[in-house]
């Protein structure tokens, strides 16, 4: 069975160790980095995110606005051909012209009941919540408003689900309503108030052009009776020699806008807008909204004002609520009638996930400094404590017996042990040496002394030998010597020979020898060994003046 304890403190080498824990720091690191992107989530900046997702979300509801509405205005277009056709073909079957229907109930209604098949089918063919027919005629021009009543019919759903065909009757005849089995709407009139249909002069002032370009979306109203907020997609009837017939076309209703218009969304909460305008949110009264599928919204009321919040988003506020969001123009019919998409969430979910990325940036960067200072205190303790306690033990030479658990610190430790045994065993012999030396040194000090005073003697001796007299002529001599002959003399003084002093002055022998003649002659030796017993008693008087004078014994 393997020991796993033995391995716990088996030496490795620095190097080996070094790598090891650098590995260990590596691992960390990119542990810490991948726990790092699940914590922040691919995390860039709130604002940039939040305008990503909702640039995606306005994108793709923008597309839906304006592929309904074309689906739409194409529908409208068949339906204003179709009832243009039949209005024509009923006049010229009974000799008629659309005046004289103005006043007669019975031409009025034997028309409607011709158009009622059109309009309801296309009603249920359409992506809408009613159609209608308005007539630029009326049943009884005498009765008081007399001038905004028209006669026609205006079909609704009797629900917003697709599958349901129950239809309604909100404007026309009754009796062809029963007839055709489609039960009054509980706000049923007989005829409509044009005034009541925004833009009606001015669709009506488009019955000349062709029918792609006349088409047009009114602004959002109330539908008179009820309390139910819808949108007009008007077309001008027109007769072939340019008589105008009256309007057709589809409602949308707020109702329905909220249900079809709802849309998926990774958000928990987002705000779809169709607004008339450029300006987005700016009034609700000119918007429908719509929510998240199958989830409820609070609608927006009242009316926004409108900034720039950064990174493309926008900031919509009043008093009691406040959204941020993407708002875009888009063109839905023929003209200058602008509508704006906007997409928006509540700025307090914006603020909630500024706050959690926040934290989460905050949690993460509190995980690394801590990540960081475990790292250091491990490593610390591993490592370099170790190598810091084994250095204060090497200043304080305490590496006898040591067992550091690194290989190459034991290693200088057990080196440095044997260089001290190897030190000390130097020291003892140079201090031996050193004894041996200071003995001899002594011996040599005191043959030394010993040998000076012999000199002394001697040179006392031989001064009595000599003649006083010749000894002075001597030393009055030395005076009168020129610079090479004083420097001849100094040769001699150190014992050197006269072929060394030719070499060392560079002349010849008889050179030499002639400067010996007048050294002779001045100093009055008669050789060169009296000379030299005359100096060495002259430097032995120096030796004891000098003695003398520094009060040596």
């Amino acid at each position: 069975m393997v020991n796993l304890s033995s391995f716990a403190f088996k030496k490795h080498t620095l190097r080996r160790k070094l790598f090891s824990y650098m590995f260990i720091l590596a691992i960390l690191l990119l542990g810490l980095f991948f726990a790092g992107v699940f914590l922040i989530m691919g995390f860039t900046c709130t604002r940039q995110k939040f305008y990503k997702t909702l640039d995606f979300q306005s994108q793709v509801f923008e597309r839906q606005i304006s592929s309904h509405f074309n689906n739409l205005a194409v529908m409208g277009i068949q339906l204003a051909e179709e009832s243009d056709h039949i209005i024509a073909s009923y006049l010229k079957e009974n000799a008629l012209d659309f005046e004289q229907l103005n006043g007669s109930e019975i031409r009025l209604s034997s028309l409607q009941e011709a158009l009622f098949d059109t309009l309801e089918h296309k009603l249920l063919e359409a992506d809408c919540t009613s159609a209608f027919i308005l007539l630029n005629a009326q049943v009884n021009p005498s009765v008081e408003n007399a001038s905004v009543s028209r006669s026609g019919l205006y079909l609704q759903r009797s629900s917003l689900d697709s599958s349901d065909n129950h239809i309604l009757l909100y404007r026309g005849l009754a009796a062809i309503g029963k007839k055709q089995g489609c039960m009054p709407h509980r706000k049923w009139r007989l005829e409509f108030r044009p005034d009541h249909v925004p833009d009606f002069e001015h669709i009506k002032e488009k019955a000349d052009l062709p029918l792609f370009s006349s088409y047009q979306l009114t602004d959002m109203f109330t539908l008179p009776g009820t309390s139910e907020r819808v949108m007009l997609l008007a077309l001008p009837l027109t007769g072939s020699d340019g008589t105008f017939f009256g309007l057709c076309g589809f409602e949308i209703s707020e109702s329905y806008f909220k249900h079809v218009f709802a849309q998926p969304s990774s958000l928990s909460r987002v705000l779809f807008c169709l607004c008339s305008g450029n300006d987005g949110l700016a009034d609700t009264r000119d918007c429908f909204s719509a929510g998240i599928v199958n989830d409820y919204y609070l609608a927006p009321s009242g009316t926004y004002h409108t900034q720039n919040f950064g990174n493309g988003l926008k900031c919509f506020q009043n008093d009691t609520s406040s959204y941020i969001g993407i708002s875009n123009p888009v063109h839905l019919c023929p003209g200058d009638v602008p509508f704006s998409v906007s997409v928006l969430m509540p700025f307090t979910d914006y603020r909630t996930q500024a706050i959690a990325d926040g934290l989460r940036i905050l949690l993460l960067l509190l995980l690394s400094l801590s990540a960081a200072a475990s790292c250091c205190l491990y490593f610390s303790h591993r490592y370099l404590i170790p190598v810091y306690q084994s250095i204060q033990r090497i200043c304080q030479k305490e590496y006898d017996a040591s067992d550091t658990s690194i290989a190459e610190i034991d290693d200088l430790f057990a080196f440095l042990a044997e260089q001290d045994r190897i030190n000390e065993a130097a020291l003892e012999k140079i201090k031996a040496e050193n004894a041996t030396a200071q003995a001899s040194l002594k011996q040599m000090y005191s043959e030394q002394q010993e040998n000076r005073q012999q000199i002394e003697r001697l040179a006392y001796s031989r001064k009595t030998e000599v003649d006083p007299y010749d000894y002075e002529n001597f030393l009055m001599g030395i005076k009168e010597l020129t610079e090479t002959e004083r420097k001849v003399f100094g040769y001699y003084l150190q014992g050197k020979t006269v072929k060394e002093i030719m070499e060392l002055s560079g002349v010849k022998e008889s050179t030499i020898r002639f400067h010996n003649r007048n050294i002779y002659s001045k100093l009055q030796v008669s050789s060169l060994k009296q000379l030299l017993r005359f100096a060495s008693i002259m430097k032995q008087d120096d030796v004891s003046q000098q003695k003398n004078k520094s009060g040596i014994p």
